[in-house]
């Protein structure tokens, strides 16, 4: 039976790597099918949450296939730190929280839904602050690992990769039946130059620039940002989902955690992160009490003045349909 499953994996593993393309689209259309269904049958929010949350665990996994491919890992999966299993398992749970906040809703109510949000939130503060302290450089992103960029991965470029890496893996390794690979004696270095240290994954983004060095006030900026959905949910408790204390709150939280974090020199990559909390800073227009003041009135103006338009009136009423519901959600609006 285990053979079965090894050998329809690496089936469905080559196909991966020979058909990048295909797979876009395929996962493309799953999570275009999630927004089609939304709002159209009575149990359609957990629905539509379960199809997007499982289109983004299966395209992360199939990031993790073609990243296997061009970062020539020997020894397979097995050598992977207990670090780096747990990034896995908190981009998993990254994608599926909305979910979780959805069916808890759903089951147990208010309460349930706060309580759900409460541990999540509470579990990701402990895991960035815990990344922050022992790394002390790079910003934390949406994502433990963020999405891969699939346009820089050329099919020549994965076909090169994967014959070299197959090329390397036959000289150097065996597998036995279970599926496990296995490095071979003569396949090591010299007695003297062994570290006993995993081996080096060679990846084709070689030339990455140094991340940004976080000390000081841009340490405690990070901080702050790491700490805010916390202070939000307190405050909230406190004062109420409709008080404008847990909104200022947030929101002076973050303009001052970004100035601390612009006040020292940023890598490319985490100036580019830097950028994206700026314009998340909009979304504090789809927030209560803001929104429920303010920008509702606005946008359904905007939207009422959109569906005169021939041929996009349609979606002018889908998107107020599923912003209706998605304004409720709290790790759509504050996560």
């Amino acid at each position: 039976m285990s053979a079965s499953k090894f050998s329809c994996f690496d089936s469905y593993r080559k196909w991966v790597i020979a058909n990048p393309e295909t797979l876009s689209q395929i996962e493309t259309t799953g999570r275009f099918l999630s927004y089609l269904i939304a709002g159209r049958i009575k149990t359609s929010p957990v629905f539509s949450e379960l199809i997007y949350s499982a289109s983004n665990i299966i395209i992360f996994c199939n990031d993790q296939i073609l990243l296997s491919v061009t970062q020539q890992q020997y020894i397979g999966t097995e050598t992977k730190t207990i670090l780096e299993k747990c990034r896995v398992l908190f981009t998993i749970l990254e994608y599926i929280q909305v979910f979780l906040e959805i069916t808890a809703s759903k089951i147990w109510g208010s309460h349930g839904k706060w309580t759900a949000i409460t541990i999540m939130q509470s579990i990701k503060f402990v895991w960035r602050i815990f990344i922050i302290m022992t790394q002390g450089n790079g910003l934390t992103t949406a994502h433990s690992i963020p999405p891969l960029s699939r346009k820089q991965l050329k099919p020549n470029k994965l076909s090169d990769w994967k014959s070299v890496s197959e090329e390397r893996n036959k000289i150097f390794t065996f597998s036995l039946k279970s599926g496990r690979i296995i490095r071979q004696v003569n396949g090591s270095p010299q007695i003297h130059k062994r570290n006993w240290k995993l081996p080096v994954s060679h990846s084709f983004e070689s030339n990455e620039e140094p991340k940004t060095k976080l000390e000081g006030f841009p340490l405690f900026g990070e901080v702050l940002y790491t700490l805010k959905p916390l202070c939000h949910l307190v405050a909230m408790s406190r004062f109420g989902t409709k008080s404008w204390i847990p909104t200022s709150l947030a929101f002076v939280t973050d303009i001052l955690s970004i100035s601390l974090l612009k006040s020292c020199p940023l890598s490319s990559k985490d100036a580019k992160e830097i950028q994206r909390r700026q314009l998340t800073l909009l979304m504090y227009l789809l927030r209560s009490p803001i929104y429920d003041r303010f920008s509702r009135n606005v946008i359904l103006q905007i939207l009422t003045l959109l569906r005169k338009i021939p041929l996009i009136g349609v979606l002018p009423h889908q998107i107020l349909q599923y912003m209706l519901f998605w304004q409720n959600i709290y790790c759509y609006t504050w996560d």
